[in-house]
């Protein structure tokens, strides 16, 4: 299932029509070991994971309390890289054991999660109009080195079908095949969204079948009861439920309508979801949300 009680501080994702700006945010459990001094001069380690990441930092949560500009020390624990951070800010909301901390990394240059950002990868400025771009965390078959890669609506369904896009990669330095960079998994799995199906794995037969929870920023059409309406981005999804966020208040055990990869006048067909579970975005009066898709029909 979809986790819950992730937290972006980032402003909202743009509607269909608006500019698109090119995603630095990923909802990535990463594990981590930290330490330092907390906010009492008293050292520490203590070891935890990521809930967002970008390329130059990430928010994360700690049972230790923290002083804005305070510099810790963090080792990636998947790849044993370390790097001195500054904490940017303590925030006051809460995940898991502990408060919510920002920290920016202090080594100019590191790739220190392991992942490409496209933003580095391709300089800003006026640039022909081209389709509407999705943001998806993919990753190399050969090297396994991870990408957030800005795919048309066309790849997306060719990686969602064939399990697999063919697409260079620049640290083996030759055309390979890529896949959804997986998240985490969900045991529960039901019928793919109109239309886009995700990768599954299956394991041991249909009771071990898990759905890749994976980062794909589509746009996404939700409607309430009353008939009111948004189009907003996914965060991440699976075969079971989607994470976005909205400027619409709703309630847990709400069922809303959901239309996932909107294109208007092309794709408008809907499924039932079920508001799962609710959290107020860090500096916005939106919230995100966790919906998990109906299975019925």
């Amino acid at each position: 299932m979809i986790s819950s009680n992730p937290t972006i501080t980032e402003n909202a994702p743009p509607l269909i029509g608006e500019q698109k700006r090119r995603s630095e945010r990923v909802l990535l459990r990463i594990p981590i070991e930290v330490h330092g001094k907390d906010a009492t001069g008293k050292a520490f380690k203590e070891r935890t994971t990521t809930l967002v990441i970008n390329h130059g930092g990430a928010r994360i949560s700690l049972k230790h309390l923290l002083k804005a500009n305070e510099r810790i020390t963090i080792t990636n624990l998947q790849t044993q890289i370390s790097s001195p951070f500054r904490v940017v800010r303590q925030t006051g909301q809460n995940y898991g054991d502990g408060p919510e901390c920002g920290v920016e990394c202090l080594t100019e240059g590191l790739n220190f999660w392991g992942i490409l950002f496209p933003d580095k990868l391709t300089p800003r400025g006026p640039a022909p109009a081209e389709p509407e771009l999705i943001d998806a965390l993919l990753e190399c078959s050969v090297c396994h080195s991870r990408e957030l890669a800005q795919l048309t609506m066309q790849q997306y369904r060719t990686i969602s079908e064939r399990s697999a896009l063919r697409r260079n990669c620049t640290k083996c330095d030759t055309p390979t095949e890529w896949n959804f960079g997986s998240i985490e998994t969900d045991r529960r799995e039901v019928r793919t969204p109109s239309g886009l199906p995700i990768a599954s794995t299956t394991r041991g037969g249909p009771e071990h079948r898990v759905a890749k929870r994976v980062t794909v920023k589509l746009p996404v059409r939700i409607r309430t009861p009353d008939g009111s309406g948004e189009v907003t981005q996914t965060e991440n999804l699976s075969k079971t439920g989607i994470c976005f966020i909205s400027s619409r208040k709703m309630a847990v055990g709400e069922v809303i309508s959901i239309t996932v990869g909107y294109e208007p006048g092309k794709n408008e067909s809907e499924m039932s979801a079920r508001v799962v579970w609710a959290r107020s975005q860090q500096g916005t009066a939106r919230m995100i949300y966790g919906v998990h898709l109906d299975d019925s029909g």
